[in-house]
């Protein structure tokens, strides 16, 4: 009930969506499990996913299309001019979604057997700490953790807010200043010349969300953790990624890996000939693309995605990516900036939905034109100093925390007297660091 009061205090009346799925899908699952047929368990999971994607692409596509339905007729002399619906989106019903699809899916092909306690599948479906931004759970990782009494020790409490004292310094004093410059970027970027605008803001964008998502992820599972639960890791330093097939492993796992399982091997994965794989590679991208948003920039990063999916599995398969062993010790950091590139430039695709906006931008950020890069450089000191500060400053402290391991799991196990002097200055940098103005978190519109 506390889940639900948590949702429906932002949300309003449409947390009867959120209360329709969790019955669907509790009473679908039992259905699917108990039927004798191979028929009925599969008009069972047939339902589920129906009226789950139904939902879904009424509250979040259907204006979309409605705007492109009217747009490509009038491209062929139709005047249709359908009207817009402004259908108000709750928020993470795109993560609750998931999470209750995967549960019906899982039963089926008989990887959890049901749980017969409705409150114990609500309490999964509701959970707040990751209700509204993930990371998407799944139901056999969750459940049986329900069995648990729910008892607050000293140990979960240390990790569980270090890590929610990290969670809010990425999210309120690196994502939050660091968006001063990114928005000022893309508010107009024509008003910049040459590569140095594209790429700081590629890279203050990629940052800042970073930032705001991780930081969200890692509230969300410390919060769990002082309550006695684990939920799985949804970061792990990304953008030290050398391939786009490892920064995908490592970029908001949980959604990585729900495509991976609920799309791409069903579709036939990589089982059925090169083309077919590449084929389904794109597909799932595209998808986890539209997933974000009902706009066209995420259709085009998606299919972006995929294309550098397909790119590294083609040039692995024919032993191209071995040509960097050439440059000997420096090959891991050739192939570390060669990714990053490549990933940033998506990030611009992600950010930037004006359609010759984005040309403009992409074109600026691969011509590699440095001619009047530092006055543009000294220009952008003088106004924006202090998101420059906090975008080095997080290079800086990102790269200290990848060459030192688990620096956070590190500092839970200080004993009080450090650790307090690390909740100390989380509490001075937040009070003292945080900008006029803090954004909502990029994710809740997802």
């Amino acid at each position: 009930m506390a889940s639900y009061f948590f949702y429906s205090y932002s949300t309003g009346f449409l947390v009867i969506i959120l209360i329709f799925s969790t019955l669907l899908d509790f009473y679908c699952g039992k259905a699917i499990y108990h039927a004798t047929s191979r028929t009925s368990k599969k008009f069972y999971l047939t339902l589920s996913i129906i009226v789950n994607l139904g939902l879904l692409g009424i509250f979040k596509y259907l204006d979309f299309s409605i705007q492109n339905i009217n747009y490509f007729a009038s491209l062929f002399g139709f005047n249709l001019n359908f009207p817009l619906l402004h259908i108000i989106l709750p928020i993470g019903i795109s993560f609750y979604t998931f999470q209750t699809m995967s549960y019906g899916i899982d039963i089926y092909f008989k990887k959890m057997k049901p749980t017969d306690s409705l409150l114990k599948f609500g309490m999964y479906v509701t959970f707040f700490p990751q209700l509204v931004a993930g990371p998407i759970v799944r139901a056999k990782d969750f459940i049986p953790q329900l069995t648990n009494k729910v008892k607050i020790i000293p140990e979960n409490f240390k990790n569980g807010l270090t890590l929610v004292g990290w969670g809010l310094v990425k999210k309120i004093v690196f994502a939050d200043n660091i968006a001063v410059l990114a928005n000022a970027l893309f508010l107009d970027p024509t008003q910049y010349t040459g590569s140095i605008p594209a790429f700081l803001g590629a890279l203050a964008f990629g940052i800042q969300i970073y930032c705001d998502f991780s930081g969200y992820s890692d509230i969300a599972i410390g919060i769990a953790r002082i309550l006695g639960f684990e939920l799985k890791l949804n970061f792990d330093q990304p953008y030290f990624a050398r391939n786009i097939s490892e920064f995908w492993a490592k970029w908001h796992i949980s959604l990585s890996t729900w495509l991976k399982d609920y799309l791409y091997i069903p579709l036939g994965g990589n089982r059925k000939g090169k083309f077919r794989t590449y084929v389904n590679l794109t597909i799932t991208m595209i998808l986890g693309g539209l997933w974000h948003g009902a706009a066209w920039n995420f259709l085009f990063w998606g299919l972006y995605q995929g294309m550098l999916l397909c790119l590294h599995k083609f040039f692995k398969s024919i032993g191209a990516t071995n040509l960097l062993n050439i440059f000997g010790r420096f090959e891991k950091y050739l192939s570390l900036l060669l990714t990053q590139y490549f990933v940033f430039l998506g990030w611009l695709i992600f950010r930037v939905s004006n359609v010759d906006n984005l040309k403009y931008v992409v074109k600026q950020y691969l011509i590699f034109d440095f001619s009047n890069g530092l006055t543009v450089l000294l220009q952008l000191l003088q106004s924006y100093e202090i998101p420059l500060f906090f975008l080095l400053l997080f290079l800086i402290v990102q790269t200290y925390a990848y060459l030192n391991g688990k620096l956070i799991e590190n500092i839970a196990e200080k004993d009080l007297f450090y650790w307090g002097i690390y909740l100390f200055f989380i509490c001075m940098a937040l009070y003292f660091l945080s900008p006029a103005e803090t954004a909502p978190f990029i994710y809740f519109q997802f």
